[in-house]
């Protein structure tokens, strides 16, 4: 039987998991990649490299955004969001950093993460991360039982 979750349930799963899917389009092209997150209990935080999704989600920031979870064989929660992608700066940008490694997310393994205008070791490769923020409009949720 497919029921929908509640709006605590929803909640719950996304102060409770780290690790999603993104989906977005632009220019004829639909991608949908795996991501760790952060929930604030407004909006999901992330952070990744420059490549094809922060190029398509420049273009199109309308976004969906899901989360699941299977219970046991044939018990399945899922969540579906749809928002806004905002690439952040300045102090939000280092609010959600904060927040993002405080939540034990890793950030590129093997890799420094550098902040503009930073002198690293030549031995170290930096990454600039790009920080982002999903606005959420809209936020549903399915459970599916036997």
């Amino acid at each position: 039987m497919l029921t929908e979750l509640t709006t605590e349930v929803i909640d719950s799963m996304l102060v409770n998991q780290y690790f999603g899917r993104i989906g977005c389009a632009a220019d004829d092209r639909i991608l949908i990649e795996p991501v760790m997150y952060y929930y604030d209990g407004n909006a999901i935080l992330g952070l990744t490299r420059e490549g094809t999704k922060i190029q398509l989600l420049r273009k199109n920031p309308h976004v969906a955004f899901e989360i699941d979870e299977m219970i046991r064989d044939g018990v399945w929660h899922s969540v579906l969001i749809e928002g806004i992608f905002q690439e952040l700066t300045g102090d939000e940008r280092e609010y959600a950093l904060y927040l993002l490694e405080h939540r034990k997310i890793p950030v590129f393994t093997g890799e420094k993460m550098g902040y503009p205008g930073e002198i690293t070791p030549t031995d170290h490769h930096v990454v600039y991360p790009v920080v982002y923020r999903i606005q959420i409009h809209r936020k549903s949720g399915r459970c599916y039982t036997q």
